[in-house]
């Protein structure tokens, strides 16, 4: 029997095929010791999930591809381990991203009591306790802190003469109850807007099922975004650091 060679992704070019003997028609057939079940084959039918190459039973000048070396089961298992693990990766960066600025502005009377009441910390050893308010949030600005210098990030830096203030939300009608929020506290949402929105951008730029035209289309979407954001531009002490729309020039 010649020496058998076959293109790449071919029975014949597998190490599960066992040749055994050519018909008249000088076709190659044999046995498959990767499929018990279906043994006979022959040598030019397509390769199966368990197909693994054999260099040397590969025609020369067959392109082959990077990794030609492992099967394609192991190249499906590989890849979804990958795409599993990166999802893994990107909820956990999420979830303590939500964990530093998850601060509820809409709170009833009741909750705020609670944030008022003070614990028995001090920081200088002497008397006058820090509220749980003010726990909380010096416990999110170490969490922040020490989250920078995991993921190798700056700090955004806030404008100073917003630093400590507050935003009023007055009704209409003089008899309802204003809402308070602290500067400190809006910036850090509009960041994790920022941050979502430059995550949404890669994942779409990284996407393979999107078409060239879906991907522009999901762009000017997220642009358009950064254009509505572009009204808390006055928070950034940095220019650098504010949203930019659609460019009108």
């Amino acid at each position: 029997m010649t020496e058998l060679t076959e293109v790449y992704n071919r029975c014949g070019s597998c190490r599960h095929f066992v040749p055994n003997h050519t018909d008249r028609n000088g076709r190659t057939q044999g046995e498959c010791q990767g499929r018990p079940t279906h043994p006979t084959v022959q040598a030019h039918e397509y390769g199966c999930p368990e197909y693994h190459m054999q260099r040397n039973r590969v025609t020369p000048g067959t392109p082959i591809p990077a990794d030609g070396d492992l099967s394609p089961r192991q190249r499906d298992n590989a890849r979804r381990m990958d795409q599993t693990r990166a999802t893994q990766v990107s909820a956990r960066t999420q979830t303590e991203r939500l964990r530093m600025v998850r601060i509820d502005t809409d709170q009833d009377d009741k909750t705020a009591a609670f944030d008022s009441q003070e614990l028995p910390l001090t920081l200088d050893g002497e008397g006058g306790g820090m509220t749980r308010r003010e726990f909380r949030a010096l416990l999110a600005d170490v969490l922040d802190d020490a989250m920078d210098q995991v993921l190798g990030t700056a700090p955004t830096p806030m404008h100073a003469r917003y630093r400590g203030g507050k935003l009023i939300v007055q009704p209409a009608n003089a008899e309802l109850q204003s809402k308070e929020m602290e500067v400190d506290v809006l910036f850090r949402k509009v960041i994790s807007i920022r941050d979502k929105l430059r995550l949404l951008e890669q994942k779409i730029n990284s996407c393979d099922k999107l078409a060239d035209g879906e991907k522009v289309q999901l762009q000017q979407y997220i642009t358009g975004c950064y254009g509505s954001l572009t009204s808390f531009n006055y928070l950034f002490r940095d220019k650098d650091d504010q949203f930019v729309g659609e460019s009108k020039g």
